[in-house]
């Protein structure tokens, strides 16, 4: 008995290692399945008017902030910055999520950040939301090459596309909208405006 039940514990452990890697396998083939989708789409959205209006209101909004000496931008007169080409439109795109790829200029830091902004088109103009929603870290130790160099721009860009991916298409791979359009609160207008009025 001993010997028959050790044999189906050894049976149960291959299945669930066989399950596992099947799993991850095609957890992988999905993350694979979605960057190549949203590649494909950036591509077409890069041709369209509204995608160069994102890009060109997000990088005037950061440059005005921190001409006005708005305190919770300072951190990027510190860094080296980059609005990441991605842009993530609902399907009317008059919403969506941008990112903002952060090095810290400091050698001894051991994070670098991507920030989430957010866009929406209001009254025909596109206005840039730079507080209220999450920020991504990732440590220097597992990202980069040497622990006091920066995650490089690229890698940066590419994690945090994956974090985003992972609720950006509903199972039928179009667009959730839902998942976009929910950042749209009046909390995130609220710490927009209190944003605004700080200053150092």
């Amino acid at each position: 008995m001993e010997t028959q039940e050790l044999m189906m514990n050894k049976h149960r452990k291959k299945y669930l290692l066989i399950f596992l890697s099947i799993t991850g396998l095609f957890a992988c083939v999905n993350i694979d399945h979605r960057r190549a989708l949203f590649d494909a789409q950036l591509d077409v959205f890069k041709k369209n008017d509204i995608y160069h209006e994102v890009q060109i209101a997000a990088n005037k909004s950061l440059k005005k902030w921190l001409a006005e000496d708005l305190r919770d931008v300072q951190v990027l007169k510190k860094s080296n910055w980059h609005l990441d080409d991605a842009v993530f439109f609902n399907s009317r795109k008059d919403k969506c999520y941008l990112l903002l790829l952060i090095q810290d200029k400091d050698t001894l830091a051991k994070l670098d950040y991507v920030y989430l902004m957010y866009g929406a088109l209001e009254h025909e103009k596109w206005n840039i939301y730079f507080t209220g929603l999450s920020t991504m870290a990732f440590p220097r130790d597992k990202y980069s090459k040497d622990e006091h160099e920066p995650v490089p721009m690229a890698t940066l860009s590419l994690l945090s596309r994956e974090e985003v991916l992972q609720n950006y298409y509903k199972a039928n791979r179009r667009i959730n909208d839902e998942y976009v359009n929910k950042a749209y609160t009046q909390e995130l207008k609220k710490k927009q405006k209190t944003f605004l009025k700080k200053k150092n």
